[in-house]
């Protein structure tokens, strides 16, 4: 299989496991970044920047292994105009049901729950040994921390970020590109845009007005 992975980061190397997992030595792969810093990826040398990506007609299919929730979405939006195929990873050691619903371009990595009737959307990161309980939603490039638990039917909105360790009561809602810290409860439905954490979970500040770094 040859596929390029966009990223070479840390999150990087964990598409690159799974999917050494899943095809075994069938895997071509070749890593774009745009850091100059990072040349390899366990050994494998990146072959250049994104812009050179989407100026090669040889390379259709693609993952957008970014951590950083709105530049997945921006440098998936740039890959699909440019014609190019997002892949769907799930590695086999998960439980997705039959009945769920996993979207393009999404990662489910080793330990990943998905119940019947979960819908999860395109460019999501289900981290490790997390739970999506039925019924629930994960919209479009939202991001679930290892050991999350979603309690049925919760609600997680378009680019969200739950933290490592955070649990989301049934029925609760976190609003789009909300960030919750780790280890919080969620109890209550979180607006939008907003930063929020503890046990319960309780809105901090907006994203707008957090402070650099």
């Amino acid at each position: 299989m040859k596929i390029a992975i966009v990223g070479a980061g840390g999150h990087g190397g964990a598409v690159f496991d799974c999917l050494s997992v899943i095809h075994g030595s069938a895997l071509e792969p070749s890593f774009y970044d745009d850091a100059p810093e990072r040349r390899f990826v366990f050994g494998i040398p990146i072959a250049g920047p994104v812009s050179l990506l989407l100026a090669d007609d040889s390379t259709e299919l693609v993952f957008v292994a970014i951590g950083d929730n709105r530049r997945r979405q921006e440098v998936t939006r740039l890959l699909r105009k440019a014609g190019k195929s997002l892949v769907t990873i799930v590695h086999p050691f998960t439980a997705i049901s039959p009945r769920a619903h996993i979207g393009t371009g999404t990662i489910a990595v080793a330990g990943t729950v998905a119940n019947a009737g979960a819908r999860v959307g395109d460019g999501v990161i289900l981290n490790t040994h997390c739970s999506v309980g039925h019924d629930c939603v994960v919209e479009d490039f939202a991001q679930v921390a290892p050991g999350v638990n979603l309690g049925g039917g919760a609600i997680l909105e378009e680019g969200a970020f739950l933290g490592i360790g955070t649990k989301v009561s049934p029925l609760v809602s976190v609003g789009a590109w909300s960030v919750v810290g780790a280890g919080s409860v969620v109890l209550e439905d979180l607006p939008p845009g907003c930063f929020a954490y503890g046990a319960p979970a309780r809105v901090v500040r907006s994203m707008e007005t957090q402070p650099p770094g």
